[in-house]
C-alpha cells in the first residue's frame, strides 16, 4: 500500500489544491520563463537551471533533492518523499527540456512569456512537459504539507535531454 489508510479526507485535499492555485500558476510560469530548449546539438538544453529552481522550490517544504549532470548544464533532478518502508513505491517521471520554438511569428504569445489568457497559461513546454512537472511538484509538496504518511516512498525524477533521446538524461541516469 502506498499511502496510509488514515489520511485527510478528499474534500480537505481538494481544498488544499484549490487554495494553492496562485502558487501553482506562479510555479508553472517560472518554469516556462527558463528557456531549456534542446536543439540536439551541444551546447544546448540548459536543464540544470530548471533543476536549480526545482531544488529551491522543494527545499521550501523540507524536501531534499539532488542534481546529477552527465555534462555541465544538462542536469537531472531526483527528489524523494520518504515512506516508512524506505522502499520506492511510486515515481513521478518527467523531463525539463523543450523542443525549439520554430517560427516565433506563428506563436500567439511569446513562447517563454507564460502569458495567461482565458484561464490557460501559454508557453513552450505547457503540454510537454513543464505543465506535467508543475503538477508533480505541487503534488509532492502538498503531500508533504498535509502530513500524509506514506508507506512506500514517492520519487520525483525529472530528466534532461528527453527531446533528443535521453543520452544526458534517463539513459545516463540508468547507466550511472
Amino acid at each position: 500500500m502506498f499511502m496510509e489508510a488514515i489520511m485527510p479526507d478528499l474534500d480537505g485535499l481538494l481544498a488544499l489544491v484549490d487554495s494553492s492555485r496562485e502558487e501553482i500558476v506562479s510555479l508553472e510560469q517560472a518554469l516556462f520563463h527558463i528557456p531549456s530548449v534542446n536543439t540536439g546539438f551541444m551546447p544546448t538544453g540548459n536543464e540544470t537551471e530548471v533543476c536549480d529552481y526545482i531544488r529551491q522550490e522543494l527545499s521550501r517544504d523540507g524536501i531534499q533533492s539532488e542534481i546529477l549532470e552527465a555534462v555541465q548544464g544538462r542536469g537531472n533532478i531526483i527528489a524523494r518523499l520518504e515512506g516508512r518502508s524506505g522502499k520506492a513505491g511510486l515515481m513521478f517521471m518527467s523531463h525539463t527540456d523543450v523542443v525549439p520554438v520554430g517560427d516565433e511569428s506563428k506563436w500567439r504569445f511569446p513562447p517563454f512569456s507564460a502569458t495567461i489568457d482565458g484561464n490557460r497559461i501559454y508557453g513552450r513546454g505547457a503540454a510537454d512537459c513543464k505543465g506535467l512537472l508543475t503538477a508533480q511538484l505541487m503534488a509532492i509538496r502538498l503531500l508533504k504539507r498535509s502530513g500524509i504518511e506514506l508507506i512506500d516512498s514517492l520519487v520525483l525524477a525529472s530528466g534532461a535531454d528527453e527531446e533528443h533521446g535521453g543520452r544526458y538524461g534517463f539513459e545516463w541516469l540508468a547507466q550511472h
